[in-house]
């Protein structure tokens, strides 16, 4: 567990000379942007903030083997329209729109050179799984900070994050896109062998999960 920390603001003040024979010239100070200075959180700094913030999704996914790991951030200056934003959240839309991202990448990935050759396959799978109910998601964690910075012209910017941590079963979502690719199949006929290929390694690449 990573304690909340409170980090110095620094800052650096440059000055410019004229060049020589001209008056010297001493120019407004500039201000470097300091680091963001962590001064309030959901627990009033009276215990630890959770290790799943300071991770990726990818790190985060890593401790799991039975469910995909999903993090939500929003920003704001408000903490009560923050909290607005985490009740009217709807997770299985947002789990839709982040599963067809993430399936689109891999596509790209698999298919290599092929990638013409899939467009059509393709958006028929993320069409698909853009419109799957994950209705096993749930909510893990929340967590909010609040964070001033000093920014380069010297005005000082003060805003919270707030974070939502969703787990859903990772069967859930590989039978989504497994049916996906079978109505792809079936709408899309493939045109050459060569397409035939790029769907196989674009199949196999999905065996082994999102």
């Amino acid at each position: 567990m990573k304690k909340l920390l409170l980090l110095p603001l620094t800052a650096m003040v440059v000055f410019f000379t004229s060049c020589a024979g001209s008056p010297k010239v001493e120019k407004p100070a500039m201000i470097q942007e300091a680091k963001p200075e962590i001064i309030d959180d959901q627990y009033h700094g009276a215990r630890e903030t959770p290790d799943w913030v300071f991770l990726d999704e990818s790190e985060l996914l890593s401790k799991e083997k039975n469910y995909y790991v999903f993090k939500f951030q929003d920003t704001g200056q408000d903490l009560n329209g923050l909290k607005l934003w985490t009740r009217g959240f709807t997770a299985s839309s947002e789990i839709a729109r982040l599963v067809s991202t993430k399936v689109k990448d891999k596509f790209v990935g698999a298919a290599a050179g092929d990638k013409n050759k899939l467009e059509t396959y393709m958006e028929e799978v993320v069409k698909s799984v853009s419109k799957a109910q994950y209705s096993g998601a749930r909510k893990k964690a929340s967590y909010w900070w609040e964070i001033r910075k000093v920014k380069a012209d010297g005005t000082v910017e003060q805003y919270y994050e707030y974070y939502l941590l969703y787990y859903v079963p990772k069967d859930q979502i590989d039978n989504a896109i497994e049916r996906a690719l079978q109505d792809a199949d079936k709408k899309v006929k493939p045109k050459s062998e060569d397409e035939k290929t790029a769907r196989s390694r674009v199949k196999e690449a999905f065996g082994n999960g999102l």
